[in-house]
C-alpha cells in the first residue's frame, strides 16, 4: 500500500501534466497530431499560429509526457507519445459539452 507521501507526489506529477492542456493551442496542436507526425512548420500553418509560439507550445507538452519527438535529417517531427491520447481529448470534449 502507499504511503500519503507518494499518493499526494502522484496527485502533483498528474496536475503538473493536466495543466499542459490548459491552452487552446496545445489542445489543437494535439488534436493535430491524432492524425500522425507532423513538424513545427506543418503545425503552425494548420492552427495559424507563429512557429516561434507552436515550438513553446510543444516544448510545454513534451516535457509534460504528452508528445515525443522524432529527427529525420534536417526536420523534427512530432507525434503523441501515446495513442490513446486521441481517445481520452476526445472525451474530455464530450464531457464539457455536456456542460453547455
Amino acid at each position: 500500500m502507499r504511503s500519503t507521501e507518494d499518493r499526494l507526489e502522484e496527485l502533483e506529477q498528474i496536475a503538473e501534466s493536466l495543466k499542459a492542456l490548459t491552452h487552446p493551442v496545445r489542445i489543437r496542436i494535439l488534436q493535430e497530431l491524432k492524425a500522425g507526425k507532423k513538424c513545427v512548420s506543418e503545425l503552425s500553418e494548420k492552427i495559424g499560429v507563429a512557429q516561434a509560439s507552436i515550438s513553446q507550445h510543444l516544448g510545454l507538452l513534451r516535457s509534460s509526457g504528452w508528445i515525443i519527438r522524432e529527427k529525420r535529417s534536417l526536420y523534427v517531427y512530432y507525434s503523441l507519445s501515446d495513442k490513446e491520447i486521441s481517445l481520452a481529448l476526445r472525451r474530455i470534449l464530450e464531457i464539457i459539452d455536456k456542460f453547455k
